[in-house]
């Protein structure tokens, strides 16, 4: 995570996302739909079991994996999601109630121990390098960054979110950059007052 306190440092390079492919669009919203519909579980503090999330799955996007309509990718970012949604809701509150950065890091662990664990890649995600932020570690490096709401925070590979919902929390300014165009819009579906853009982040300097 990059913090940038001048805001036209970024604000006037940041591109508009490029018109994706409509099948592009529909994979984000059906999983963004995928994350809303299991939201209940971790309000309840119940698991998310393999079983719920494949059935999630599979109503919003029409048909199973064994069928060709998603992959296990998607469902990994559908769970990624249905976490930064529940840290929207809840966050604010964890921390208020937390006696110490240490026990609300105890109560992150435990949002994140209800998740099925990721086991399986995809082409694309090793393609482009795609590695999720477990939302323990996410914490902890947003408590290390003390962000702050005069902050304008620039995540480069934003990939669902867990890291910029952090700074949101913190009340901080966001602009987003995520390369893969799924991902890219489905950012935009879960930070949709926020800017995002879509540069190879490996040389998100010359953007700057």
């Amino acid at each position: 995570m990059n913090i940038v306190t001048t805001t036209s440092a970024v604000a006037q390079t940041v591109a508009p996302l490029a018109v994706p492919a409509p099948d592009a669009i529909d994979t984000a919203q059906a999983i963004h739909q995928a994350a809303v519909s299991l939201l209940p579980f971790l309000e309840q503090g119940k698991p998310i079991t393999t079983a719920a999330l494949r059935t999630a799955m599979t109503e919003t996007l029409g048909g199973t994996d064994a069928q060709g309509f998603w992959v296990w990718k998607d469902a990994y970012e559908a769970l990624e999601a249905v976490q930064a949604l529940f840290l929207r809701r809840f966050g604010p509150a964890i921390l208020s109630r937390s006696a110490s950065p240490e026990a609300a890091l105890t109560m992150m662990k435990r949002v994140a121990e209800l998740v099925p664990a990721h086991t399986r890649r995809s082409d694309e995600s090793q393609a482009m390098q795609q590695l999720s932020t477990p939302l323990p570690l996410a914490f902890v490096t947003a408590h290390a960054a003390a962000i702050s709401a005069s902050d304008l925070v620039l995540e480069p590979s934003a990939g669902i979110g867990l890291l910029a919902v952090h700074a949101e929390t913190a009340r901080a300014s966001l602009v987003l950059n995520e390369l893969a165009v799924t991902r890219a819009h489905l950012l935009g579906l879960l930070f949709p007052r926020v800017p995002v853009s879509r540069h190879d982040a490996a040389h998100i300097d010359e953007h700057l």
